[in-house]
């Protein structure tokens, strides 16, 4: 069985990054009855289930946040 500690940490440090130009990574997701943050710009690309792992890959971009001028 995998290690759920770390993808719950490697979730929450994607949610938390400061994304600043494209950032295209794959994540193991193995509740996926629990939601991914995801900012508002970010989009599932692929996703595929890993049955030797008995988790969900996700294949994620992250963009970067628009500022909005004055």
């Amino acid at each position: 069985m995998g290690e759920y500690g770390a993808e719950t940490e490697q979730i929450a440090d994607i949610a938390e990054m400061e994304i600043t130009e494209p950032t295209l990574t794959w994540l193991e997701v193995s509740q996926p009855q629990q939601p991914i943050p995801l900012g508002k710009n970010d989009r599932v690309i692929d996703s595929r289930f890993n049955e030797q792992h008995d988790v969900w890959e996700v294949l994620l971009v992250a963009l970067p946040d628009e500022e909005e001028e004055s």
